[in-house]
């Protein structure tokens, strides 16, 4: 069987709409890690290219509306958002979050049309301290534990990631839980088993070093799916990538380290 892969990045951005500019007037805010993902634009695309896989990244502003909450989420706001009227409200989910959620979940949809699995990969980055505590790790793996096979999956791949990458401080389900309310914990509600979905999160303290991993992040997933195709009777053992990658799995991860542009404010709209 083969697994196809979908990447999204749903805090890509910065930007703001200018039928809605008057609302935004603390830049700082914008600038901060509660109006974006650094880097984590920079890593979805640098994955959807080895993979040859369709991308979507968000177009606006977490704090104009989160692509990353359900919409009846309270969280879906930010306190910019929080107190608009109603029908300003209803406007910007039609405007900027449904369109991109819906546009996620057909894709998915349609690849498991013609593949096996979908195992799709959302890009973020967090802020490496957290109302004043540090957080000790670089790179998170979040799933949902109930899954056997992105359980597994998971695992396999924290396992390459240590193998790979010894200095880069990985965790699962950290630095938040990955059945809390997200785009993957809503596709798998309406795609079933045959959809994986993991959210990865880097630390953006790794940013000071002007990078992100993500190709050698990368190439620890490929190879733990290929130790789940080898896997005699293993859970999710029926994975196994589609095509190759667009770069050689043998050359060094220093190579690989993704250049990011933490003032690029532009993304790709969804198709």
């Amino acid at each position: 069987m083969s697994v196809a892969f979908l990447i999204s990045c749903e805090h890509a951005v910065n930007a703001v709409p200018p039928a809605h500019a008057r609302l935004f007037t603390d830049a700082a805010l914008l600038t901060s890690h509660r109006g974006w993902d650094p880097g984590a634009l920079d890593t979805a695309k640098a994955w959807a290219s080895a993979l040859n896989a369709p991308l979507f990244a968000a177009s606006v502003t977490r704090l104009l509306c989160d692509c990353n909450r359900s919409p009846s989420n309270p969280s879906v706001w930010s306190s910019v958002t929080r107190a608009l009227p109603p029908a300003e409200k209803n406007a910007i989910l039609a405007a900027w979050h449904a369109p991109y959620r819906t546009a996620v979940g057909r894709s998915a949809a349609e690849l498991l049309q013609t593949h096996a699995r979908v195992l799709h990969l959302a890009a973020h980055s967090f802020t490496p301290i957290l109302d004043g505590q540090r957080r000790n790790m670089d790179l998170g793996l979040l799933y949902d534990p109930s899954r056997p096979a992105e359980k597994s999956l998971a695992g396999a791949w924290r396992r390459e990631l240590r193998r790979i990458l010894p200095e880069l401080r990985v965790r699962l389900n950290a630095p938040y839980r990955g059945i809390s309310d997200g785009l993957p914990a809503a596709l798998r509600k309406c795609l079933g088993e045959h959809y994986l979905g993991v959210e990865v999160e880097f630390n953006q303290a790794l940013l000071e070093h002007g990078a992100f991993p993500a190709l050698p992040v990368l190439q620890a997933l490929t190879r733990a799916l290929t130790f789940h195709e080898q896997k005699p009777g293993g859970g999710g053992g029926d994975l196994r990538l589609n095509g190759k990658l667009a770069y050689p799995a043998e050359t060094s991860a220093a190579r690989f380290r993704t250049k990011v542009s933490p003032g690029d404010s532009h993304a790709q709209r969804p198709a």
